[in-house]
């Protein structure tokens, strides 16, 4: 295989202008991308940063249950989760 030092240039002035070319269309435009988080994403946000800062989390036993989850190991009786959330609701009625 034979390189061709005038290929080469050619090749390389074709990126350069390439590379002028989208510089002068950043420029045209004048505005900045920009990134709008919907109300979701950002209470999302707000909850894994408080989760994080919180010193409660045991970070352990988040990764084991996430494991669990993972895995299909992790089982959760509805039952039990629904009594306790009633018990809840009517605690905090009294």
């Amino acid at each position: 295989m034979k390189i061709d030092s005038t290929r080469i240039s050619r090749i390389l002035n074709l990126y350069a202008s390439q590379d002028l070319q989208v510089r002068g269309v950043k420029n045209k435009g004048g505005k900045a991308d920009e990134v709008i988080l919907s109300k979701e994403a950002k209470v999302f946000q707000e909850a894994l940063k408080a989760a994080k800062s919180d010193p409660g989390v045991c970070v352990a036993k988040v990764e084991e249950i996430r494991a669990r989850i993972q895995s299909g190991q992790y089982r959760i009786d509805s039952r039990s989760v629904a009594s306790k959330m009633v018990d809840d609701l009517l605690k905090q009625d009294r």
